[in-house]
């Protein structure tokens, strides 16, 4: 087996594409043997792609991209990449450049908090192999791939019993989905936030990096002129660990037994004021995607000091004035006062 990426000869690699070709005409074949075939013969192996240390027996099998991130698997590992800017005009023609706030960040924050997660607690999180930066600014991390199915994948799965003990014929097993939830729910009450809130630090973040929370809208006034989250040191540990953006797509499980096998995603972790987390005790998708509703209470309690720093620097006194009238956004005053309305 090669220990790094080796390219056949000139004559070799022509007839190899061209078998390639044939391959890839045939009706209803699965091309996934193809595509990592493909990468190997054209010198774009794991190795070559981010330099991991990973050798042609070990190719990319699948992949896929977002916005932010590049997504590969292998048959063992698990990488994501930050995306660089990238020019998306609308239909119409008019310019506008895509990018997400702290898109690179986030995957050097993650690295550090699974290493931090698997030495100080029980919780199964995917091993951390290798993270690093590429010199053009974008940043990756590799980690074990863990076998399983997300949660929120169950609504749609057939029962997950063997054939005879199935517990219904059709497609999804609402007993499975919910037997999958309530361990879940489980999992995170009786282990996640016990095991994390004993993990105690006197600054916010992590090693000096502070990732703003995931309910939180970073191109939003007045947030948008924020370019750094202090760690706002105190003087006894009372910052306690938090996984911040805990949901089903977050949780891998067994299809068989139904239990978790591992929480991922940790790119909004570090250490916060308690109840920061605003884990609503629940796994129900649409209370997910209305975390980012009425947050003004949320931002007095636990982001007062950085809402005041943002309030002062923006520049559109008229638009805040208005965001604050209508409640979506505390009151500075009030903050300055000590007068925070329950």
């Amino acid at each position: 087996k090669p220990t790094k990426t080796t390219v056949p000869d000139r004559n070799t690699l022509r007839i190899l594409t061209e078998l390639l070709s044939v391959l890839y005409a045939m009706p209803g074949l699965d091309t996934t043997t193809c595509d990592a075939t493909d990468r190997i013969l054209h010198g774009k192996s794991e190795d070559h792609l981010c330099g991991v240390g990973m050798s042609t027996a070990n190719p990319i099998l699948r992949s896929y991209r977002t916005n932010d991130m590049d997504y590969e698997f292998t048959a063992t590992t698990f990488k994501k990449t930050s995306r660089l800017p990238f020019n998306d005009p609308y239909p119409d023609g008019t310019p506008f450049t895509w990018f997400r706030s702290w898109n690179h960040e986030r995957i050097t924050n993650e690295a550090k908090a699974l290493k931090l997660v698997s030495q100080r607690t029980t919780i199964p999180v995917p091993k951390l192999l290798k993270d690093g930066e590429h010199p053009d600014g974008r940043r990756y991390l590799v980690t074990e791939l863990i076998e399983g199915v997300r949660l929120d994948q169950f609504r749609d799965r057939a029962c997950s019993k063997p054939n005879g003990q199935n517990h219904t014929d059709n497609t999804p097993c609402e007993t499975c989905s919910n037997l999958a939830e309530s361990n879940a729910l489980q999992f995170i009450e009786k282990t996640v936030l016990p095991e994390l809130a004993e993990l105690k630090s006197q600054e916010r973040g992590i090693d000096g990096f502070v990732m703003p929370p995931s309910w939180l809208s970073p191109v939003l006034p007045p947030w948008k002129c924020k370019k750094h989250w202090k760690t706002l040191p105190l003087n006894t540990p009372e910052y306690v660990f938090q996984h911040g953006d805990i949901a089903a797509q977050n949780l891998i499980m067994d299809p068989q037994t139904l239990e978790v096998k591992a929480l991922i995603d940790w790119e909004y972790a570090g250490f916060f004021p308690p109840g920061m987390e605003r884990w609503p005790g629940t796994l129900d998708r649409k209370t997910y995607h209305r975390r980012g509703d009425d947050v003004a209470q949320a931002i007095a309690s636990f982001l007062p000091e950085d809402y005041l720093e943002c309030c002062d620097q923006w520049g559109d006194k008229e638009l805040l004035d208005t965001l604050i009238n209508s409640g979506e956004l505390p009151h500075p005053e009030r903050l300055r006062q000590g007068h925070i309305n329950e």
